[in-house]
């Protein structure tokens, strides 16, 4: 077909949506999906008119370059009265079919109505994939924006409550160091006997955990260990010693231990740190097999990998952590306890970032496995 006789069967379809644009846009008004009470309905009207415009001036110039304008008003129209894309992709397709409805209707022949439907497929499809494409962009920037304002409130909020730990941390410490002399000289002064030095444990007990939540208190604030020297550290030997301490409790809760630690391997880093981190993790394993009541097991394994790193897993065969708390489980104050502080796994993470490391955990079925990985360094550099 030459260029005239296109030019010429364009002009005659131009000619019949000119005369129908009224009719098509009553009729696609009837069919279409709005929200209720949508705030743009005057503006959906328009929009369906230029529509029609748009689809004139095609035939008209063989040109798309316009439509973008159409199409990007109506996305912002569509986000803001919270229509979902699927509403807005039938909208347009409801016009397309009434339009290709009127044009098989209509009294051009059968080569002209070919042609018009061609055209109008080029057109209908061009407006549905920029209209889907600026709804998707808006919506994905709207969500952007959302999850930046809920990060940087976050940071925020846990900057806060980082000084406000800090702050109430510092204040117990020293009362609480002055009680613990003062314990210290009760106990010389006083008779000692079976049940004052039962009493006495107890106090010295409870003594402990007040410390080491007020360790936890201050690692989470960040201030603690800014001044920390680093020093070679035997990991091995490290976990070794960890897992003796730890040996009443898991013979006491019926924990059998399998362990893969092989050879000795060198970590830079503050050995404190480092056992704060492997008792947390240790301690929340036998506290979920206690209420186990299969057989109970912890596997610890330590091995070198070929990055220049180490790798060290510990797993037990307890109740996996729920989906639901798997993703946020090292944000403070997130536990699976009823009676935890949710601040044990937040402190293991920023102890091993710290130390340049990774730590992973992976909850399924069978095993719950939390994954450490240390950059390691030669012996000689103790």
């Amino acid at each position: 077909m030459d260029s005239s006789t296109h030019e010429q069967i364009n002009k005659k379809l131009a000619s019949f949506l000119s005369e129908q644009k009224s009719s098509i846009v009553e009729k696609w008004l009837e069919n279409v999906l709005l929200p209720q009470n949508d705030p743009f309905y005057e503006e959906v009207k328009k929009n369906g008119y230029q529509t029609i415009v748009e689809l004139i001036y095609y035939l008209e110039t063989d040109s798309l370059d316009r439509v973008s304008n159409l199409t990007n008003k109506m996305a912002k129209e569509r986000i803001e009265a919270k229509a979902n894309i699927g509403d807005f992709v039938h909208n347009i397709n409801i016009g397309r079919s009434i339009v290709y409805e009127l044009l098989m209707c209509s009294l051009l022949n059968e080569h002209e109505k070919g042609e018009g439907v061609l055209m109008m497929q080029r057109y209908f499809d061009h407006l549905l994939f920029l209209s889907v494409k600026d709804y998707t962009a808006l919506k994905d920037s709207i969500i952007d924006r959302k999850n930046q304002f809920i990060q940087e409130m976050h940071h925020d909020r846990l900057t806060m409550l980082g000084q406000i730990a800090a702050s109430f941390a510092h204040e117990f410490r020293n009362p609480l160091t002055s009680v613990k002399g003062f314990i210290y000289l009760l106990q010389r002064e006083l008779e000692k006997t079976d049940q004052s030095a039962y009493y006495f444990e107890i106090i010295q007990n409870e003594m402990q955990s007040l410390e080491e939540k007020i360790t936890q208190f201050l690692y989470l604030s960040k201030m603690r260990g800014l001044e920390d020297k680093l020093v070679s550290v035997p990991l091995t030997t490290l976990l070794k010693e960890m897992l003796e301490f730890m040996y009443p409790r898991f013979t006491e809760t019926n924990i059998i231990i399998h362990c893969d630690l092989r050879d000795e391997v060198y970590i830079e880093g503050d050995s404190s740190q480092i056992k704060q981190v492997l008792l947390n993790i240790l301690v929340n394993a036998v506290e979920e097999l206690s209420e186990w009541n299969g057989e109970r097991i912890i596997e610890v394994k330590l091995k070198r990998n070929l990055e220049k790193t180490v790798e060290l897993s510990i797993c037990n065969n307890g109740n996996p952590i729920p989906d639901y708390l798997l993703e946020n489980v090292f944000e403070p104050f997130v536990t699976t306890k009823s009676l935890g502080t949710g601040l044990g796994l937040s402190v293991c993470k920023q102890i091993v970032e710290k130390h340049n490391g990774t730590i992973e955990v992976n909850s399924k079925e069978d095993f719950t496995c939390f994954t450490i990985k240390f950059p390691t360094i030669k012996e000689s550099s103790r």
